[in-house]
């Protein structure tokens, strides 16, 4: 089955204190990464998973990097893993950066790791 055909679940990637966080749809936010600028560049690592990178000083092409390195299994379990730091965060979110992204629920990828 192709991703196109996959339910896709919505969440907001946001950039806050310097820390990558994901909202799923019941308003839950979960703490996966840190980000820092270094220079003319950002320097962001996820927690919980072997990925990291660098993009050049703009907040939209860090959170769209970061995009690529998510799928619904890592997410989910970091959910159900994660404590939920709403409260910590409050209504700072609402001036973050923010990038709305939807993942499939199951890639072809991730079939065989299911199976």
């Amino acid at each position: 089955m192709s991703e196109n055909n996959r339910d896709k679940m919505p969440y907001l990637l946001y950039l806050a204190r310097q820390r990558l966080l994901l909202e799923n749809i019941d308003g839950h936010i979960v703490d996966i990464g840190g980000a820092e600028t270094t220079g003319d560049r950002y320097r962001w690592k996820l927690d919980g998973k072997e990925a990291q990178g660098e993009t050049l000083n703009e907040v939209d092409a860090l959170l769209e990097e970061v995009e690529k390195h998510l799928s619904f299994l890592f997410v989910d379990g970091q959910f159900t893993s994660l404590p939920d730091v709403s409260e910590d965060y409050g209504d700072r979110l609402d001036n973050a950066p923010s990038r709305q992204i939807a993942l499939p629920e199951l890639s072809d990828n991730d079939e065989n790791i299911v199976r």
